[in-house]
């Protein structure tokens, strides 16, 4: 006969391998701030210190919690993802401000005001070792009365103050910690910036702005589609239904570089950790999950690198999407591919055709050149040919990272691209720009022969490459190099 027995997990175990999931610092930070938005918050202040006593600090004039409120957020799973949730509440499992805290630090404080009072909890991953068991900390306000941020609580009728202490992971990854964790808060300020920036800068839906300082530095929205600009072509709103939801659907085509204001230029460079680039940003809640992919429906292409659509969903489909527990990774629902294929290519047509228009090739055989010359307005740039075969074989054994990691360093070699330097070289006749005979001859034939193993490698298709090796730069130029290979890999 079948009998019952509770096992409780061992708490030490429980919560060291739950600090693994994978939060990133800024992940984590804005995952506490979502805690503030849900509760209300106007204003949140995120302040830290690195020495001597490191912390972070996320207080907010939210509703704040009554003392069973607090024991009840504090354990593991205090909402159930099933649940009927506010359409407003950015939480989802019930679980992210204890992992995502615990996962940057060994102690998390939580100092809550409501209705006059103020009660605080911690979680002190030492103290649960030494215990073996779930054991909150649980402190009358004396006892908190120094804690970073309890001094915010006296100037507001109710909120909630975070505290991180104890940054085991940070100080065993950078010999210089103070370094590294000033660092961390400045790509964790713009990664807030981004994230949030429909509630900072206002959005339809979201009816108060609220502010959120960095150590008394306001923070600005980063707004990714560039809606102030106005050679941004906002293309038209749709709607996808789903039950008694709608995912509500607008693509935006952004302007060329030329095309935008020194500000954004700047804030473009400043940022570019962030990688703002092609495909979609899906909000839940009007606040940005997932953005820069296309979820394999088309591949990251140079012509459609102009194209952006942003996706809002509600939080009561956040099972269709598989919504992580970090809020930061979403899976494309398969029903609605269909409809959003038909978008993402209407997008993308828009954004080639800003391209087309922007210049021409100047070159017009029939040789694949590493470099194309386009010519724009009168003037002449280099862009690299993503035609290459040797470049879309290596897209095909690529994931969709891979291929816009690859990309993003194609577009970097571009922008960097040495003009001035190589034009006075030129003009000094410091570089030779005569063909070595035997000796290029033969470094060309190794260019072709490694290309041809690693091709073999990735399972590529060598025929293919050896074939358009004729009217392929540099290869062209040495029809005996193209015999031997020819003659080498006859059988590969």
């Amino acid at each position: 006969m079948m009998r019952q027995k509770i096992v409780v997990p061992e708490a030490p175990i429980l919560v060291e391998s739950t600090r693994s999931i994978g939060y990133s610092f800024e992940a984590a930070l804005a995952d506490i701030i979502d805690n503030s938005i849900s509760a209300g918050a106007g204003k949140i202040r995120v302040d830290f210190q690195a020495l001597p006593d490191p912390y972070v600090c996320i207080a907010d004039d939210g509703c704040g919690m009554s003392l069973s409120e607090l024991e009840k957020a504090m354990r593991y799973g205090s909402q159930s993802s099933t649940e009927k949730r506010s359409k407003k509440d950015l939480g989802r499992f019930g679980l992210g401000m204890k992992m995502a805290s615990l996962s940057q630090c060994r102690r998390v404080t939580v100092i809550s005001k409501k209705n006059g009072e103020i009660h605080a909890a911690a979680w002190d991953l030492d103290y649960i070792v030494s215990t073996q068991n779930w054991s909150l900390q649980v402190y009358s306000e004396d006892e908190v009365k120094r804690y970073p941020g309890v001094e915010y609580l006296q100037f507001v009728d109710s909120g909630t103050v975070v505290v991180w202490q104890n940054f085991d992971r940070l100080k065993q990854e950078s010999d210089n910690f103070s370094k590294a964790f000033n660092d961390r808060l400045v790509l964790t300020k713009k990664h807030v910036s981004l994230v949030f920036h429909r509630f900072l800068n206002g959005d339809v839906g979201v009816k108060n702005y609220i502010k959120i300082y960095f150590n008394g530095d306001e923070v600005h929205g980063i707004d990714p589609f560039l809606t102030d600009n106005p050679a941004t072509q906002p293309l038209s709103e749709q709607q996808i239904r789903i039950g008694d939801e709608f995912i509500t659907v607008k693509p935006y085509v952004l302007p060329l570089l030329s095309k935008l204001t020194t500000k954004e230029k700047k804030a473009r460079g400043e940022n570019s950790e962030l990688r703002l680039k092609q495909g979609f940003y899906i909000y839940r809640n009007k606040r940005l999950i997932v953005w820069g992919t296309w979820f394999r429906l088309i591949k990251q292409n140079e012509l459609g690198k102009l194209a952006m659509v942003r996706v809002d969903i509600p939080n009561t489909l956040d099972s269709i999407w598989e919504i992580d527990i970090r809020k930061s990774k979403a899976n494309l629902p398969y029903m609605i591919k269909k409809n959003l294929a038909n978008i993402v290519l209407k997008s993308v047509e828009k954004s080639e055709k800003v391209y087309r228009y922007r210049g021409r090739k100047v070159r017009e055989d029939n040789i694949i050149h590493t470099w194309d010359v386009i010519q724009n307005r009168g003037k002449y740039e280099y862009k690299i040919n993503r035609n290459m075969p040797i470049l879309k074989n290596l897209e095909n054994s690529m994931d969709e990272d891979q291929i816009n990691l690859l990309e993003s360093y194609l577009s970097l070699i571009e922008e960097t691209f040495p003009y001035g330097d190589v034009y006075c070289r030129v003009a000094q006749n410091e570089m030779d720009l005569e063909k070595k005979g035997n000796s290029e001859k033969e470094e060309v034939y190794q260019l072709a022969d490694n290309t041809v193993q690693q091709l073999l490698q990735i399972h590529g298709n060598v025929d293919q490459f050896i074939e358009s090796m004729k009217i392929m730069e540099p290869f062209s130029n040495y029809p005996d190099v193209i015999a031997r290979i020819k003659e080498v890999y006859a059988n590969e």
